[in-house]
């Protein structure tokens, strides 16, 4: 089994366990439903559907430089929500991360660590084929794409990597701390309204957009867009400002979960 080590010999990923429970997350999710694991394509599939309805029809909303119609509007919207609910359901389901997993924690050479990776490849799935539904529709609306599509898994890394971050945080934190996932139910809530993705940042005071880039989905939902709709790059010197940022959010994640790491089998 493939396994790496940080400098003090303490396992932190392995691979093939990591694979292993990504695989019995995303099973038990379906488990039992009809539909099984078509679910998470039937799911973005009506929501894509939904979002053209209701945004597009009904409620008649447009982005400034848009030039078609509803499901374009929809595209726009969905891309943003994509990434919205890949960054959400990392924080949700590390929450209870340890609590649920406490067979794991008496084990001394039991890689605690590597469950946060679960928790970002999980969410991960969902995040895939929504992406490939959305490309799908662009497809058949647009009936082309373009190039700087097969440059979005590289815009989405650096929130990955800070995903994992907090996700470690929040893991470490909710064992002693209960009240925390109340708390981040409230923040993902905040965080989808405190981004452009129902409207454009341009649209706010030029005073409120800098403050907008503090909420870490805002640039990568900007860039993403970018890359589907508009054809352009994201500055490179941007994206590794977002990069060192994820980076040092993911150690700090790292460093306060193995601080708080002894204690776990006392409070669960």
């Amino acid at each position: 089994m493939f396994k790496y080590f940080d400098r003090h010999n303490n396992l932190i990923f392995s691979w093939g366990l990591v694979y292993q429970l990504t695989r019995r997350n995303i099973q038990i999710r379906y488990r039992g439903s009809i539909l099984g694991l078509l679910w998470s394509l039937v799911t973005p599939i009506l929501m894509l559907a939904m979002y053209t309805f209701v945004f597009g029809t009904i409620l008649d909303l447009r982005w400034t430089d848009q030039e078609g119609g509803n499901p374009e509007f929809a595209t726009i919207l969905f891309s943003g929500l994509i990434v919205h609910a890949y960054f959400s359901e990392c924080l949700h389901m590390s929450v209870d991360l340890i609590p649920s997993n406490r067979q794991y924690v008496k084990k001394v050479v039991f890689p605690l660590t590597s469950l946060t990776l679960v928790v970002i490849l999980t969410a991960a799935f969902q995040m895939i084929v929504s992406t490939f539904v959305l490309l799908l529709y662009l497809v058949i609306v647009e009936r082309a794409l373009v190039w700087t599509v097969v440059l979005i898994p590289v815009a989405i890394f650096p929130l990955m990597l800070m995903a994992m971050g907090f996700s470690w945080m929040i893991a470490a934190s909710a064992v002693y701390f209960r009240d925390l996932g109340q708390l981040v139910g409230l923040v993902t809530l905040a965080l989808l309204f405190i981004s452009p993705v129902f409207y454009e940042t341009s649209r706010l005071p030029d005073v409120m957009q800098p403050w907008l880039y503090a909420n870490p989905i805002t640039w990568i939902i900007e860039s993403v867009r970018a890359l589907l709709f508009d054809g352009k790059v994201p500055s490179v010197i941007e994206y590794l400002i977002y990069l060192v940022a994820a980076f040092s959010v993911s150690v700090a994640g790292l460093l306060l979960f193995r601080k708080l790491r002894p204690g776990f089998s006392d409070v669960i």
